[in-house]
């Protein structure tokens, strides 16, 4: 009886895969800055000691928090760019409204995670600096293959830039963000990225 009773009394394990979710989606909304241990400690379930032990501290959860944004979240995105079989302007067009969705989504804390860590980079730590350029160069390189591709393939006229389209569309990202930061809605954006998509030139 006196052992069911301690069995019963032991707290409940919290899964680290949860609350690495957690962690994320309160870093997604509220930023690094914005967050602090004890938001941690109270979205996860797990006492600063048991974070710290299976985590690290706030950087180590958030740049664990971001990488598994990346891979859950922005790899998907990147594997369509790359090898769907769709016509070049079609992915475009289907990736820059991915973005948009999240960013004005109810289902998303705060538009794009990465792009909202590329704002706040500026001022934490280079480590964490250089894992957020990191995955947006990542962007910006999924574009430019993509578009070297469909050079190659005679999708885009031989004198398109696929470097200089790479950086306009990878930069077409953040915009997305500020502008549903700002306040715009799904049909602004639907119009910004009919703007944006004309730069595109198909054979």
């Amino acid at each position: 009886m006196c052992a069911e009773k301690l069995k019963r009394g032991r707290p409940r394990k919290t899964n680290p895969a949860v609350a690495l979710d957690e962690a994320m989606k309160i870093f997604w909304k509220q930023g690094y800055d914005g967050t602090s241990m004890t938001d941690l400690v109270a979205v996860t379930g797990m006492a600063k000691p048991g974070l710290y032990a299976t985590f690290g501290d706030k950087e180590d959860i958030y740049t664990k928090a971001l990488s598994r944004y990346y891979h859950e979240y922005s790899t998907p995105l990147f594997d369509d760019l790359i090898d769907s079989p769709d016509p070049i302007n079609v992915v475009v067009r289907r990736f820059l409204q991915a973005i948009a969705a999240s960013v004005v989504g109810k289902t998303c804390p705060s538009g794009c995670f990465l792009v909202n860590s590329v704002i706040e980079c500026e001022n934490q730590s280079p480590a964490l600096e250089v894992q957020v350029r990191a995955y947006n160069d990542n962007r910006r390189a999924a574009f430019a293959k993509r578009f070297q591709v469909a050079q190659e393939q005679g999708e885009l006229p031989t004198n398109a830039n696929a470097l200089a389209l790479a950086d306009f569309f990878s930069g077409q990202v953040p915009a997305l963000a500020v502008l549903g930061s700002g306040g715009a809605d799904q049909k602004s954006l639907e119009q910004f990225i009919d703007v944006a998509m004309s730069v595109l030139t198909v054979d």
